[in-house]
């Protein structure tokens, strides 16, 4: 599975390819399930906030998490819980 993840996030982007993901930057994000951000959104508004990617033919969208002060494993988790993923 594809994961987007902010470029100054390395813990998370080594963490989750440890995991098995296909980690990507967002600038890189078409496809991807979800992306990872630090920001300012918080927990209501992560709820209903998607992130676009886009190329000249195609535009998708992904549920966006906020990494903030969120450790690798509860990140993973949110990821789990908006893709619908079930663990290995």
């Amino acid at each position: 599975m594809k994961i987007a993840v902010q470029d100054n996030l390395e813990e998370v982007r080594n963490f989750l390819a440890s995991q098995g993901y296909e980690v990507v930057s967002p600038s890189n994000a078409l496809g991807a399930a979800a992306m990872v951000v630090t920001g300012d959104i918080d927990a209501r508004e992560e709820e209903h906030t998607l992130a676009l990617a886009t190329n000249p033919t195609i535009t998708t969208y992904a549920p966006v998490i906020n990494a903030a002060g969120k450790s690798p494993e509860e990140i993973l988790q949110r990821i789990r819980e908006v893709t619908g993923e079930r663990k290995a």
